[in-house]
């Protein structure tokens, strides 16, 4: 098991004040449609820019030199800027081509709809860059990593610890469609768990929270979403403690020196975890909040009174803040 998604320093730097990629951190902080994922997997690393849930192009270095890069993204979009993606002798500053797709993006219903819509990817993008690159120096918590996943070596032991945690977790789903199918769903079991959280964040108490969002249309979502932040909290409180404080700390500093994070907030010492449930648009007229509690109230017949013990829930308003949901 493994978790690290800092980038090798020469990479990194690209994107640091005087890098070669400065001008791009320029661009998309101007932009309030746009935001920053970067991460590492294995031997791979990157630096993604996305539009809501669309990731418009991908950064990546080139093998054995990761001062220089290549770009990459979704055969879509490479139709649309044959001119930046796949490219051998690309200069670092593509600004007139990055320009010239977004505009593209945005007058085609095709590519616009997972941003124009202000669903799930309009307020996952305004909560990254309220809680990343414009966080202030004294909020209660700063994001380090989005689509955050837990590696793993080979598939034997990815089977062997995401695996059954996975399958207790379908068992479940299944406990709930025979415990009331007509509120809940048939073959929850079927219904996939996803296996990245949305969002992996440090408050100034030192905890990190497991954050998972959720729009307020999305009435299953919610009330299922015990199923999958318990889940995330279980396989991230089953990693080595010392090794997964030492990766966020490491991960915080980078986007720090990149400005991904504000350089004043304070990093404190690292203590527990705690699982939190974001929500935006809610009605009140939904019954998700309900059903939400009563799956809460079901999971811990199940495994224990514990379960979920310390979530916090909230609500992200239209004005940027959090409130009690």
């Amino acid at each position: 098991m493994y978790y690290n998604r800092t980038l090798c320093n020469e990479f990194s730097r690209l994107l640091e004040p005087n890098g070669e990629l400065r001008w791009l951190f320029n661009y998309v902080k101007g932009r309030c449609d746009l935001d920053f994922l970067i991460g590492k997997s294995g031997n791979k690393q990157w630096i993604s820019v996305y539009r809501g849930l669309s990731r418009i192009l991908t950064i990546k270095p080139v093998y054995k030199k990761p001062s220089k890069i290549k770009i990459d993204a979704a055969n879509a979009y490479k139709e649309l800027a044959p001119n930046i993606y796949g490219a051998k002798d690309l200069p670092y500053n593509f600004k007139d081509e990055l320009d010239k797709l977004i505009s593209i993006v945005e007058e085609n219903e095709k590519f616009d709809r997972y941003y124009k819509n202000k669903k799930e990817g309009f307020y996952q993008n305004e909560l990254s860059r309220r809680y990343g690159m414009f966080g202030l120096e004294d909020d209660e918590f700063v994001i380090v990593d989005k689509e955050a996943v837990i590696g793993y070596t080979d598939t034997a032991e990815k089977d062997k610890v995401y695996g059954k945690v996975q399958e207790g977790y379908k068992e479940l789903q299944t406990a709930i469609s025979d415990w009331n199918a007509k509120e809940y769903g048939q073959k929850l079991d079927e219904k996939s768990i996803g296996n990245e959280l949305d969002f992996l964040a440090l408050d100034k108490e030192g905890n990190i929270l497991l954050i998972e969002y959720k729009h307020g249309t999305n009435t299953s979502g919610i009330y299922l979403s015990p199923l999958q932040i318990g889940m995330y909290y279980e396989l991230f409180n089953g990693f080595p403690k010392e090794e997964l404080h030492d990766s966020v700390n490491a991960m915080l500093k980078q986007k720090q020196e990149m400005g991904l994070i504000n350089p004043n907030w304070k990093i404190p010492k690292i203590k527990g975890i705690i699982p939190v449930l974001i929500i935006s648009d809610y009605n009140d007229k939904s019954s998700s909040k309900d059903k939400y509690h009563n799956i809460l109230e079901f999971v811990r017949e199940k495994k224990s009174n514990e379960f979920l013990s310390k979530i916090r829930t909230y609500n992200y308003t239209t004005q940027g803040g959090l409130e009690q949901w």
